[in-house]
């Protein structure tokens, strides 16, 4: 079973709605889906694990980051067309979902989320798909964590980069 499926999507755009936008082709649905998911892991693949993250099921999932996904997907389905939806209200729910991302991200609130590690020897890694530099030397990891902590784009610094969809 996937992280998050297009009937699941029904919490957040009714039936009607998305049959009327995807011309009931559950691959427009189920493509939004995958990107929705990828803009997560974009946000917070630095900080977490989110191979674990996206590979749960069922009540296993981290709710939030389940709730984000859903209106990620859905923002992504209704620029398509939006019947029946107030665009604008919808923008909104992204514009706040994509501030929890980030929140979550920078560690300003806890995701309650597992965190990316690295076995000792295992010369780097990650499981986020955001790769890495390998070597994980001390200073590769947050000081405020423990040494097995490790953040791939730290070594940029204080950069901020930002991507429009």
């Amino acid at each position: 079973m996937a992280f998050l499926t297009a009937t699941e999507l029904n919490t957040h755009i009714y039936d009607y709605q998305l049959a009327q936008i995807t011309e009931n082709d559950l691959t427009i649905a189920n493509t939004a889906i995958q990107a929705a998911i990828a803009e997560v892991k974009l946000y917070i693949g630095t900080r977490y694990d989110t191979a674990t993250i996206f590979s749960q099921t069922g009540d296993s999932r981290n709710q939030l980051i389940l709730d984000i996904t859903k209106t990620v997907a859905v923002y992504k389905i209704i620029r398509l067309a939006n019947p029946d939806i107030i665009y604008e209200r919808y923008h909104d729910a992204y514009t706040e979902a994509i501030s929890l991302l980030k929140a979550i991200a920078s560690g300003n609130i806890s995701g309650q989320l597992p965190r990316i590690t690295v076995s000792s020897g295992s010369g780097g890694g990650s499981s986020s798909g955001c790769g890495s530099s390998g070597g994980g030397s001390d200073t590769d990891t947050d000081t405020d964590t423990d040494s097995s902590t490790y953040y791939p784009l730290q070594i940029l610094g204080n950069k901020k980069f930002t991507h429009d969809f």
